[in-house]
């Protein structure tokens, strides 16, 4: 009798270490995908924190654009009051020139009608040399006053000078933010798109983990009952002779019966587990 049960027990725990060897196989894949789906919680984090920080930066941009626009309205709505009256100046002062061009033309066709009248004798040499005189003062008047420059008033100028510079200056840092938020939102886009695909692998990580640990559930139940099934083969080996005929009558069919599926290699369920324990 003892001889059968220490066959039995050998294939018994030959099947119990196998039981083990799995389970701690399927634990390792366990924690192997544990892992892998820890590693891609915290790249999600990550991820997520980086898309607030770019939203907090495309806001701020954003809110910049909208203030530096206003100031690009105001400097070019000053470049253009100061052009517009540049340039009514330059024309002024393009008729004033045209007026006294004119003028000075006038002057000398006066000049060339009294030389004449004083070759023909029709006017004395008293009051030749009288109004000659004059028109060669006005004549003087007329040309100093003539306008070389029409670029305006150099203070005019430079004042827009300074505006031109200031409105492109404005207009540049509204497309320097615009440029920001516009990345911003670019890379929100490239991250919203990432994070969407870890979430699948998290999800497959997530199946496989409970998928391995299942398997190394069930093989982990199959090395306990071994186990018991040994110990009880090994509290009849150590039972003395007298007491081995008790034992084996003792010893429930139920439980026999859990030994060969195990041995069989069927898969115990919970019931079979607490039967197990009822009769040992």
């Amino acid at each position: 009798m003892k001889s059968l049960l220490g066959e039995r027990k050998s294939i018994v725990e030959k099947k119990t270490n196998s039981s083990k060897e799995e389970r701690n196989r399927q634990n390792d894949e366990v924690k192997r995908w544990v892992e892998t789906r820890k590693g891609i919680q915290d790249t999600i984090r990550q991820l997520m924190d980086e898309m607030d920080r770019q939203q907090e930066i495309r806001e701020s941009e954003n809110n910049k654009v909208k203030e530096l626009k206003i100031i690009r309205e105001q400097k070019t709505k000053d470049m253009q009051e100061i052009r517009k009256e540049f340039f009514s100046h330059v024309d002024s002062k393009r008729i004033e020139q045209r007026k006294k061009t004119r003028g000075i033309s006038s002057i000398k066709e006066e000049m060339r009608k009294l030389e004449f009248k004083h070759m023909t004798k029709k006017i004395s040499d008293e009051k030749f040399e009288e109004q000659r005189k004059k028109l060669k003062e006005e004549l003087k008047d007329a040309d100093g006053s003539k306008i070389v420059d029409l670029g305006g008033p150099s203070e005019l100028r430079e004042k827009l000078k300074i505006a031109e510079s200031e409105q492109e200056a404005a207009h540049s840092a509204v497309d320097a933010a615009a440029v920001v938020a516009q990345s911003a939102h670019d890379l929100m886009h490239e991250i919203r798109t990432e994070v969407s695909r870890l979430k699948d692998e998290h999800s497959d990580a997530h199946r496989k983990v409970e998928k391995f640990r299942r398997i190394a559930d069930k093989h982990h139940k199959k090395f306990l009952v071994g186990m018991r099934c040994i110990q009880s083969i090994d509290g009849i080996l150590n039972s003395t002779t007298d007491d081995l005929g008790s034992v084996e009558d003792a010893a429930s069919v139920e439980a026999r019966d859990l030994m060969d599926l195990l041995m069989s290699g069927e898969t115990l369920g919970l019931e079979d587990l607490m039967a197990f324990q009822r009769n040992n």
